[in-house]
């Protein structure tokens, strides 16, 4: 399984490194679940690994190394304050930035991406109840696996601080399909 994981990984990020400026990037994310996937979870904090290549002035190409861990539970939306969720996603992908208006040290840009996903869910056992609090039913924890294919669009700005360094601010909304249909949320 690692090594399937390693040679996809060494085939989206194997470019053409002859002809343009590679790029390598580390970021910050602050994801929001949406949709169904928030009753779940809260918002948290996670980052990502790029490897990419600049072609031509305007269009970047990146491949990406992603891992994200949610384990906040959305107390206030969830019926069993108690309950015990885990999810895990580790995801290769590739994801595509190209420029909208660039000037000298402020470009804005639209991005679109794809990647391929493993993930490792956690749902812990719970007990229903009836309104004396008596034990009618007991249901066991569960623990879930899967790949799944992800799909994002947003947009954002960057902001050139000298030649070779940028800081960029971007939002995206990333769906990753799975059994758990489906994981969405937006990432700034």
């Amino acid at each position: 399984m690692k090594k399937i994981f390693i040679i996809i990984a060494l085939t989206l990020i194997s470019l053409d490194y002859s002809h343009a400026q590679l790029t390598v990037a580390g970021e910050g994310i602050y994801i929001i679940p949406v949709g169904g996937f928030s009753g779940w979870f809260d918002k948290h904090y996670s980052g990502t690994i790029y490897l990419g290549q600049v072609r031509g002035r305007s269009s970047f190409l990146f491949g990406g190394i992603e891992f994200y861990k949610f384990y906040k539970e959305n107390k206030d939306k969830l019926y069993y304050k108690d309950l015990n969720l885990e999810l895990k996603i580790y995801g290769v992908g590739a994801e595509y930035r190209h420029s909208l208006i660039d000037f000298y040290f402020v470009n804005l840009y639209g991005v679109l991406g794809t990647g391929l996903y493993r993930w490792f869910g956690l749902r812990g056992e719970y007990s229903i109840k009836d309104s004396v609090g008596n034990v009618i039913d007991y249901v066991a924890e569960r623990r879930y696996q899967d790949w799944g294919a992800g799909f994002w669009g947003g947009g954002g700005v960057e902001f050139k601080i000298i030649k070779n360094l940028s800081l960029n601010l971007n939002a995206r909304y990333k769906i990753i399909v799975g059994e758990m249909w489906q994981n969405a949320y937006f990432t700034a």
